[in-house]
């Protein structure tokens, strides 16, 4: 039994014959219908071939259609979309889809079954160690006491004062910082090491009531 793949090359074989001895498509096609009945390709598509071997095309096989992505995801793949992961933590879901030859359903698809999503980094002004937080506590507890022996006159004897410095470097933006990682692990990022120059403002007030 012959194929219709076969089929089909054997009337654009002929096709590309006719259209040399100048045969109009429509009549190549009613000459098809007559030998091949309802396996006749559409009219439409004998005169696309016709246009093609007119401008001097004489490829008688369709041209092959760029593979399709997969969007079926297989355990080989979890284990590598996995260790792409751990290797950039920042790789693009476009990078992923290429390294894994897999559509962007697939993809969502094990990236939820594997629990990862993305997440920006938080930024906090410094690490404190378990000194320095023993050592606010007990002087926030301090000035608790202080004013609840003294009322009104310890607020009025408070001088506030802050400082800032602007540092000559851009930092990571928020987009920038965003990374894969499981929903329950949220990573922290600690202020990066400022550059040499610096501008250091300084702010006081007094509070009264």
């Amino acid at each position: 039994m012959v194929s219709d793949t076969e089929v089909r090359t054997k009337q654009r074989c002929v096709t590309e014959f006719l259209t040399a001895k100048q045969i109009s498509p429509n009549d190549i096609h009613r000459c098809f219908l007559k030998v091949y009945g309802d396996d006749t390709v559409d009219v439409s598509t004998v005169r696309q071939w016709v246009v093609c071997f007119n401008s001097g095309e004489s490829e008688v096989h369709d041209k092959k259609c760029p593979a399709r992505s997969c969007s079926a995801a297989t355990p080989h793949d979890e284990q590598r979309l996995d260790q792409l992961i751990h290797t950039d933590w920042q790789i693009t879901t476009r990078e992923l889809c290429a390294r894994l030859n897999i559509g962007c359903n697939g993809l969502e698809m094990m990236l939820g079954k594997l629990d990862y999503c993305k997440v920006y980094s938080r930024w906090v002004p410094q690490m404190l160690t378990q000194d320095h937080k023993t050592h606010r506590m007990e002087v926030c507890q301090d000035l608790l006491h202080q004013s609840e022996a003294e009322g009104d006159k310890f607020l009025d004897s408070i001088v506030t004062g802050d400082e800032t410095s602007c540092h000559h470097y851009e930092p990571e933006s928020k987009r920038q910082s965003m990374e894969w990682r499981h929903a329950d692990s949220p990573r922290k990022k600690f202020k990066t090491q400022p550059s040499a120059e610096k501008v250091c403002a300084w702010s006081f007030g007094i509070g009264r009531v």
